[in-house]
Protein backbone atom coordinates (compact mmCIF):
# COMPACT_ATOMS: atom_id res chain seq x y z
CA UNK A 1 0.00 0.00 0.00
CA UNK A 2 1.19 3.49 -0.77
CA UNK A 3 0.03 7.05 -0.40
CA UNK A 4 -3.31 6.88 -2.23
CA UNK A 5 -3.04 10.53 -3.26
CA UNK A 6 -0.03 9.77 -5.45
CA UNK A 7 -1.83 8.67 -8.59
CA UNK A 8 1.17 9.55 -10.78
CA UNK A 9 4.90 9.56 -10.18
CA UNK A 10 4.90 13.36 -10.51
CA UNK A 11 2.31 13.83 -7.73
CA UNK A 12 3.70 14.91 -4.37
CA UNK A 13 3.12 12.65 -1.39
CA UNK A 14 2.33 12.90 2.30
CA UNK A 15 4.74 10.51 4.05
CA UNK A 16 3.11 10.91 7.48
CA UNK A 17 -0.12 9.50 6.09
CA UNK A 18 1.43 6.78 3.92
CA UNK A 19 1.04 3.24 5.30
CA UNK A 20 4.31 2.14 3.70
CA UNK A 21 6.23 5.04 5.24
CA UNK A 22 5.27 3.75 8.70
CA UNK A 23 7.80 0.97 8.12
CA UNK A 24 10.49 3.58 7.56
CA UNK A 25 9.86 4.93 11.05
CA UNK A 26 10.70 1.51 12.47
CA UNK A 27 13.48 0.30 10.19
CA UNK A 28 15.25 3.21 8.48
CA UNK A 29 17.70 5.55 10.20
CA UNK A 30 16.34 9.01 10.95
CA UNK A 31 18.57 10.97 8.58
CA UNK A 32 17.73 8.75 5.61
CA UNK A 33 14.05 8.73 6.57
CA UNK A 34 13.91 12.54 6.60
CA UNK A 35 15.64 12.65 3.22
CA UNK A 36 13.08 10.21 1.79
CA UNK A 37 10.15 12.14 3.29
CA UNK A 38 11.34 15.34 1.63
CA UNK A 39 11.85 13.54 -1.69
CA UNK A 40 8.34 12.12 -1.43
CA UNK A 41 6.79 15.50 -0.68
CA UNK A 42 8.46 17.01 -3.76
CA UNK A 43 7.89 13.97 -6.01
CA UNK A 44 11.66 13.58 -6.40
CA UNK A 45 11.20 9.83 -5.84
CA UNK A 46 8.36 7.44 -6.51
CA UNK A 47 6.69 5.00 -4.14
CA UNK A 48 8.65 2.01 -5.47
CA UNK A 49 11.97 3.75 -4.86
CA UNK A 50 10.84 4.61 -1.35
CA UNK A 51 9.74 1.04 -0.65
CA UNK A 52 13.02 -0.36 -1.95
CA UNK A 53 14.88 1.57 0.76
CA UNK A 54 12.84 -0.02 3.54
CA UNK A 55 13.13 -3.45 1.90
CA UNK A 56 16.93 -3.16 1.85
CA UNK A 57 16.91 -2.09 5.51
CA UNK A 58 14.76 -5.07 6.46
CA UNK A 59 16.97 -7.48 4.54
CA UNK A 60 20.05 -6.07 6.27
CA UNK A 61 18.35 -6.42 9.66
CA UNK A 62 17.08 -9.96 9.06
CA UNK A 63 20.09 -11.50 7.29
CA UNK A 64 21.97 -12.44 10.50
CA UNK A 65 18.85 -14.21 11.80
CA UNK A 66 18.41 -16.08 8.52
CA UNK A 67 22.03 -17.20 8.65
CA UNK A 68 21.68 -18.36 12.25
CA UNK A 69 18.50 -20.23 11.33
CA UNK A 70 20.36 -22.12 8.58
CA UNK A 71 22.82 -23.42 11.19
CA UNK A 72 19.98 -24.68 13.36
CA UNK A 73 18.25 -26.32 10.39
CA UNK A 74 21.30 -28.54 10.03
CA UNK A 75 21.26 -29.45 13.75
CA UNK A 76 17.64 -29.83 14.92
CA UNK A 77 18.75 -31.79 17.99
CA UNK A 78 20.56 -28.64 19.17
CA UNK A 79 17.29 -26.71 19.08
CA UNK A 80 15.63 -29.36 21.24
CA UNK A 81 18.55 -29.28 23.69
CA UNK A 82 18.23 -25.49 23.99
CA UNK A 83 14.47 -25.75 24.56
CA UNK A 84 14.89 -28.48 27.19
CA UNK A 85 17.52 -26.47 29.07
CA UNK A 86 15.21 -23.44 28.99
CA UNK A 87 12.41 -25.61 30.39
CA UNK A 88 14.63 -26.79 33.25
CA UNK A 89 15.62 -23.22 34.14
CA UNK A 90 12.03 -21.97 33.96
CA UNK A 91 10.79 -24.88 36.07
CA UNK A 92 13.39 -24.19 38.80
CA UNK A 93 12.48 -20.50 38.86
CA UNK A 94 8.75 -21.25 38.94
CA UNK A 95 9.22 -23.71 41.82
CA UNK A 96 11.19 -21.13 43.81
CA UNK A 97 8.54 -18.49 43.13
CA UNK A 98 5.76 -20.83 44.22
CA UNK A 99 7.65 -21.66 47.43
CA UNK A 100 7.85 -17.92 48.17
CA UNK A 101 4.13 -17.49 47.41
CA UNK A 102 3.17 -20.40 49.67
CA UNK A 103 5.38 -19.06 52.47
CA UNK A 104 3.83 -15.59 52.13
CA UNK A 105 0.34 -17.05 52.28
CA UNK A 106 1.21 -19.30 55.21
CA UNK A 107 0.71 -22.62 53.43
Amino acid sequence: MSDTRRKRRTDSGVPDECPAFTLHKAFVEKEKREELAQACRTAAIGCLECKNVVIRSLIQLLTPYWEKRKKFEKKPHLVWDILEEGNRKARRLAQKTMEEVRASLGF
